[in-house]
């Protein structure tokens, strides 16, 4: 995969979203890498859907995206619901995704920088990578960042100079922190991650796949853990509905009416 796929971008209300399958992320990841090209390549689920509308630093870091691919079969479904020609293709969770993207930095000799996770956290789940993947140079730095700290971080992350930087803090403070530390960093490849070190390292339950493609991880990463992840999964989608359902509705209609019209002129 030396070129980029394809990336179809589109609207869904207002928010952009990237057709996107793996191999297309994968290959604009190379191209990044290859060229020293920068590029910003975040994500949208239902989480930042709800946080894109209510929390405007957060909506303001998605201008610095170089693509935006969909993590979460919800967004695919509602984005076919607004006329856009997504499939189940286009979208590419991330914690099936990670160690696809660090096979083809081993592959292709990428160097990798993880910024995220606590210190004991970030060391196990390294470790754990570096057994499975030993031909790769991965370095990282924990993600409970004190004040002042950041200096540090970046001199680290400089020094390294990776082909591909992992920002997993969670939403929304990793798209803070690349928001305002963007302009600094010399790297070709910058991805949101969220709490993959986590997952990788056993510290926090990951659903099985089977309920990922069937749009469940959500539940099931509630059950796990209900005390702080009950407003994620019960509130804020019923909040992001009544939002975005007139507007998903009146984008159907809209893009129903281009069709027709297409038609009619092309008869």
């Amino acid at each position: 995969m030396d070129g980029v796929g394809e990336v179809q971008g589109e609207s869904l209300c207002g928010m952009r979203v990237d057709a996107l399958d793996l191999n297309g992320l994968l290959g604009l990841i190379a191209q990044s890498a290859r060229t020293r090209a920068k590029a910003v390549i975040l994500n949208h689920n239902l989480h930042s859907l709800y946080l894109y509308w209510t929390h405007p630093e957060f909506r303001a870091a998605y201008g610095l995206a170089t693509a935006v691919y969909v993590d979460g079969m919800p967004v695919i479904w509602l984005a076919r619901a607004a006329g856009l020609a997504f499939t189940a293709e286009h979208r590419v969770t991330f914690l099936d995704s990670f160690e696809a993207i660090l096979a083809e930095a081993e592959r292709r000799g990428w160097r990798v920088f993880y910024l995220g996770s606590t210190a004991e956290t970030l060391a196990r789940g390294l470790a754990i990578l570096r057994r499975k993947f030993p031909a790769l140079e991965i370095e990282g730095h924990h993600g409970h960042l004190q004040p002042g700290a950041c200096g540090e971080v970046l001199r680290r992350i400089h020094e390294c100079r990776p082909d591909v930087l992992f920002v997993g803090m969670g939403m929304p403070l990793q798209e803070s922190w690349l928001r305002h530390h963007y302009g600094k960093l010399d790297v070709p490849a910058v991805l949101t991650s969220g709490a993959t070190m986590d997952y990788v390292a056993g510290s926090t339950y990951k659903p099985p796949a089977w309920a990922s493609r069937l749009g469940l991880y959500g539940v099931l990463r509630m059950m796990a853990d209900p005390r702080r992840l009950w407003r994620r999964y019960l509130v804020e989608p019923v909040w992001l509905m009544r939002r975005m359902v007139p507007g998903i509705v009146a984008q159907r209609w809209r893009r129903g009416g281009v069709r027709a019209a297409t038609m009619v002129e092309g008869a």
